[in-house]
């Protein structure tokens, strides 16, 4: 458990969850800039592709980046014209109230042994896999000062703080995980994306061809508007 002790000039946390070299889920990183209230969120090696934004204005994106897009014109015409895949609000948060804008879910039969870093590697948070069954569900959550780090959200119901900071705008930024049963919601999106993905041509980007290993794993995105949230699912390619 981390907390920054006061406002933060520039928050990062690298989360894994798995053990290496045994199976693992993608690398998440999530940041904010020095002197910036924006949080950002993205999976090591294809950082320079995708991201997502949760920004200061409570507007939230998610999708390709700026520079990926403009290096793929073509393919951003082919998805519409628009290298943002989600765009949505976040809610605001009064008092104690917490808002939720993003989490990602890990499901246990969806981890795989596809990298190895040693775990003394202190610039991972390495999380313990989930039984069978289960996922591991990490929280990007958003709140007033009124909560010490002491009394993170959802505490009570079992989360696991892996880090918090004060922003230079005043909200406080918590980073939480919690076990759960793998719930149907999850299975549903699994299967869905799979039967899209065999209807659909895939676009195709400049810098993969016929040749290009397939991609170990997929980010599935997910959103929920009456909640103002999006759930990204890390996923197996099979």
């Amino acid at each position: 458990m981390k907390t920054s002790g006061g406002v933060s000039n520039k928050f990062e946390a690298r989360v894994v969850v798995g053990h290496s070299p045994e199976p693992q889920s993608a690398f998440f990183r999530i940041w904010s800039q020095k002197g910036k209230s924006n949080v950002y969120a993205s999976v090591r090696n294809i950082a320079d592709q995708i991201k997502i934004s949760l920004h200061e204005s409570g507007e939230c994106n998610a999708g390709l980046t700026d520079q990926f897009a403009k290096s793929q014109k073509e393919a951003v015409v082919s998805i519409g014209g628009s290298r943002h895949q989600n765009r949505w609000q976040r809610k605001t948060h009064v008092g104690s109230r917490i808002v939720t804008p993003l989490q990602f879910a890990v499901a246990s039969d969806q981890l795989k042994v596809w990298k190895q870093y040693s775990e003394k590697n202190k610039k991972f948070t390495w999380i313990t896999p989930p039984e069978p069954n289960h996922s591991i569900i990490i929280s990007c959550i958003f709140s007033g000062q009124t909560l010490s780090d002491d009394k993170w959200p959802g505490r009570k119901n079992g989360t696991q703080l892996i880090e918090t900071t004060v922003l230079p705008n005043g909200e406080k930024f918590w980073l939480v995980w919690q076990d759960c049963p793998t719930s149907v919601l999850e299975r549903d999106i699994l299967s869905e994306a799979k039967i899209h993905m065999k209807q659909q041509k895939m676009v195709q980007f400049s810098n993969i061809s016929n040749d290009s290993p397939p991609p170990t794993r997929q980010l599935i995105f997910k959103e929920y508007p009456n909640d103002h949230l999006l759930v990204i699912l890390d996923a197996l390619i099979q």
